[in-house]
């Protein structure tokens, strides 16, 4: 009998579905600034990279622990637009910010 294949799972940021092998883990609260397991949320490696391309970890531990808050921020607005288009299988690279929030 074929192995059935476990349902996708979103992006905890853009809500696109994702293997669970294909999701990273986002700490909200970085370690270093006392988070914990309770904090990890999962996201898609694209969304991952812009959230840290975007803000520092002091930043996230203030502002944005959550993907919740995450999303409602206004610095990711635009590229949650985009992302939220574009098939799960695309990859493309998040170019750094020249200053991070």
């Amino acid at each position: 009998m074929p192995r059935e294949e476990p349902p996708p799972t979103p992006c905890s940021l853009c809500d696109r579905p994702f293997p669970r092998a294909g999701l990273t883990k986002h700490h909200g609260r970085p370690k270093a600034k006392g988070g914990t397991e309770a904090d990890v949320e999962l996201a898609c490696p694209q969304c991952h990279g812009m959230v840290h391309a975007t803000f520092t970890n002091a930043t996230l531990a203030a502002l944005y622990p959550t993907a919740a808050k995450l999303r409602d921020a206004p610095e990711l607005a635009n590229f949650l637009t985009w992302v939220r288009k574009q098939p799960p299988a695309r990859r493309k690279r998040n170019k750094p910010r020249k200053r991070k929030v």
